[in-house]
């Protein structure tokens, strides 16, 4: 059985193409049922170009029908992108395709119009991944060119210097591997940073972290995953990482707007003055960065460090 023939009507149809003609000398639009369906016209709607017109976003309507004048008087192809609102107040992207014809002294431009708003969406999302990106990529060299300069004038030898900007781009790596596996854009876990932070230095001890589900904007992250690193970094030196049955426990509490974070390591021998140089001139930028306050204390054993970090702005 075959099927029956698709004319080409039918087939505009089915595709979603509306096609219209404006006659130049009547000023007058004639469009078809699609047409009419994608601008959302009724038939009862009588003067067709002023309903078109009305459904034309104000910041495109000059541009949209100048193009169509340059049609007729110049012969131009007429191709628009243009948005359009409906009377329900949802937004459509239209684009619209025509030629000028002259026959029989009739003058006129013959065009269709289809939906591409799903395009357009796609093209916005790309474009807020593209800037996203460029701004991450401009804090990446800002960042790596302040460790670079603070790490040759805090090392002694090439090596020193070496040991300390490998430890920190890994700490980058990290934090960009977490969100290279979701949309770029989106919150990483802070459970999950730590996770991810932590498990290259940790062994045996026991770390314990514990928190209600707390979500890092993109832009935050790479600040608090150098914060987190650093104070990784220190514990394996000077505190409860060198030991093999050393304690860390890490606690973290949203309040409005931000989170309040705990880091609590045994520490028995704690030298305060080991710590000082550029890994904490770096935490004190970090922090800055993030709109961060940050109070460090030493009690019984114990090395506490609390942090409330804003999580609006972002």
């Amino acid at each position: 059985m075959s099927l029956p023939p698709i004319g080409l009507e039918d087939a505009f149809g089915i595709a979603g193409i509306g096609r219209w003609e404006f006659s130049v000398e009547a000023r007058r639009l004639v469009i078809d049922e699609p047409c009419r369906l994608l601008f959302d016209i009724s038939e009862g709607e009588m003067d067709l170009q002023d309903a078109v017109r009305t459904r034309v976003v104000a910041e495109d309507r000059a541009r949209v029908f100048e193009a169509l004048d340059s049609a007729v008087s110049d012969g131009d192809l007429y191709d628009e992108v243009f948005r359009i609102t409906l009377p329900s107040g949802e937004q459509r992207w239209i684009r619209g395709v025509g030629k000028y014809r002259a026959q029989a002294g009739q003058r006129k431009v013959i065009g269709v119009s289809f939906d591409i708003t799903s395009e357009q969406e796609l093209l916005a999302e790309r474009e807020l991944h593209l800037a996203e990106m460029n701004h991450r990529i401009k804090n990446l060299f800002a960042l790596v060119s302040a460790m670079i300069s603070s790490a040759a004038r805090a090392s002694e030898t090439k090596e020193e210097m070496l040991d300390e900007l490998r430890g920190r781009v890994t700490a980058l790596d990290r934090a960009h591997s977490m969100m290279l596996r979701t949309d770029s854009t989106q919150p990483v876990a802070l459970g999950g940073l730590l996770e991810r932070v932590l498990a290259p230095a940790r062994a045996e001890q026991t770390i314990l972290l514990s928190g209600a589900e707390v979500m890092i904007p993109a832009r935050a992250l790479t600040s608090l995953a150098l914060i987190l690193h650093e104070w990784v970094t220190n514990s394996a030196k000077y505190g409860a990482l060198r030991s093999v049955d050393g304690q860390i426990k890490v606690t973290w509490e949203p309040y409005e707007n931000g989170v309040h974070l705990t880091w609590k390591e045994q520490v028995p021998d704690y030298d305060a003055a080991a710590e000082q140089g550029f890994g904490s001139r770096l935490i004190l930028a970090s922090a800055m960065q993030l709109r961060a306050e940050k109070e460090r204390r030493y009690e019984d054993g114990w090395l506490i460090i609390d942090m409330k970090l804003p999580l609006d702005g972002y």
